[in-house]
């Protein structure tokens, strides 16, 4: 289908094995991959290193997990987690999740040495972190976990190649604001500088069409590409994938727009505040 593809940083399956099974495919759409920096900084520059000699061509850094939410459903899976936490397949993201349920200070430092190093760097700034990345690295660099207009003008002062416009699937802070609410301020403030991508709540096609009126460039698709995975494995990713793009062609035709770029503000309304009938956003 030539979309893109972002390898999570969590990935239980090697970088290389996914760049080498695109190899004989008759189109190679761009290969992305997440990046949360650690504190031992060595292992994150592996990390980057690898990716790019396995053809990647832009990280994906997520900034918004300077320490975990509380995610109930994730505590109640961490006993089988913690088996995994002193070997190597460990993300630093379950790391911190282990680290998370520690019931005393030792405990934590226990598992903080056991992770040597693992776990997720939280002193991220502006200032550092981005002309860090292109120090050691050519790939572009995509800064995800953006939710404010504020942090959207950073990005493009900072020199970004793009935002995504992500609250972590609402697991980070259970209270924040839908993506989807913050888009069109945020793409205001871009102001088509840098790709703005959606990230978040995508479950039809339909929605994807509101994530380009409200300024979106594109958006990322996760849950339903790995329950489409977890279904049918190859055949049901494509399955989930063509569904998608069957609903947005749909959309669009009975919107009555015939290509991408005439989808607008101008085909989306709110309820009005009286309760009757429709107003334009």
């Amino acid at each position: 289908m030539n979309l893109n593809m972002t390898l999570s940083a969590g990935s239980s399956t090697p970088i290389e094995d996914v760049a080498d099974a695109r190899e004989n495919l008759e189109r190679s759409p761009p290969l992305w991959v997440q990046v949360y920096l650690q504190a031992n900084v060595s292992k994150s520059v592996q990390w980057i290193k690898r990716a790019e000699a396995a053809g990647c061509t832009a990280l994906v850094l997520t900034v918004d997990t300077p320490i975990l939410g509380n995610r109930l459903s994730e505590r109640r899976s961490l006993l089988a987690e913690k088996e995994l936490s002193t070997k190597p397949i460990a993300s630093a993201a379950t790391v911190n999740r282990i680290l998370m349920d520690a019931r005393t200070k030792q405990e934590a430092n226990n598992i903080a040495d056991s992770a040597g190093g693992a776990l997720i760097n939280s002193a991220l700034t502006w200032e550092t972190t981005i002309p860090f990345l292109r120090s050691v690295s050519s790939m572009q660099i995509l800064v995800k976990g953006i939710m404010s207009p504020e942090d959207a003008r950073l990005a493009v002062d900072y020199g970004v190649d793009g935002i995504v416009v992500s609250n972590h699937g609402g697991r980070q802070l259970d209270c924040v604001p839908a993506t989807l609410e913050l888009l069109p301020q945020i793409a205001e403030v871009v102001a088509g500088k840098i790709p703005v991508i959606l990230d978040g709540g995508v479950r039809r096609g339909s929605d994807v069409f509101k994530a380009i009126a409200l300024g979106a460039d594109f958006v990322l698709v996760g849950r339903p590409v790995l329950w489409g995975l977890a279904y049918d494995g190859e055949n049901g990713v494509s399955a989930v994938l063509n569904i998608l793009e069957r609903e947005l062609s749909q959309t669009m035709a009975l919107a009555g727009v015939s290509s991408i770029s005439e989808i607008g503000r101008s085909y989306l309304g709110v309820t009005r505040e009286d309760g009757f009938g429709i107003q334009r956003i």
